[in-house]
């Protein structure tokens, strides 16, 4: 399988701000990613309450492209999701699929369009780049809950750098339906 960063996503430049003390400012002032105006961005604390079953710690930084929510955008469910979290170890690539597929069922199953759907599945690659951080590639298929009411897949571009000083673990992923 060989994905391309989505066109969509390439104008959103990434700034690693890694932090010891990120956790102790308002969850406004924490910051992974850095766009322009143009991108929505939401920050929220780990784990949530309705995704019980996250088994991670600290804060998720989103980055909503300009026509994330527009079904004829190019840029349509295209966004960046940013973990910050306490780690011991850089996480495996089951452990970021489980993470994902918890957070978006939780996120997707109150809904208007059906009581009942597929969980999500998501499946990650190690890449093939080599260099110090972690990169996968992969998919995600899950009910969209927000715009359409069916099933879609996207396509995921992640990368995890790990720090055994502060024992945090940054994991960027890239999503969007285009390949």
């Amino acid at each position: 399988m060989i994905l391309k960063r989505p066109n969509t996503i390439a104008l959103l430049y990434i700034t690693l701000l890694i932090s010891t003390a990120a956790l102790c400012q308002d969850l406004q002032d924490l910051s992974i990613l850095a766009a322009d105006a143009s991108y929505g961005k939401e920050i929220i604390k780990l784990p949530v309450d309705w995704a019980p079953n996250m088994n991670i710690e600290g804060f998720e930084e989103l980055r909503f492209s300009p026509g994330w929510g527009d079904l004829e955008s190019p840029q349509f469910w295209s966004y960046v999701l940013a973990w910050d979290i306490k780690s011991t170890s850089a996480l495996s690539a089951s452990e970021i699929e489980q993470n994902v597929e918890q957070y978006f069922d939780g996120l997707m199953k109150p809904n208007h369009w059906a009581t009942a759907f597929p969980e999500p599945v998501v499946v990650l690659f190690p890449s093939e780049d080599k260099n110090t951080k972690q990169q996968f590639k992969g998919r995600m298929k899950y009910f969209d809950g927000f715009h359409t009411g069916k099933m879609m897949t996207t396509y995921i571009l992640a990368e995890q750098t790990f720090c055994a000083t502060t024992q945090r673990a940054i994991v960027i992923s890239r999503i969007s339906p285009k390949l």
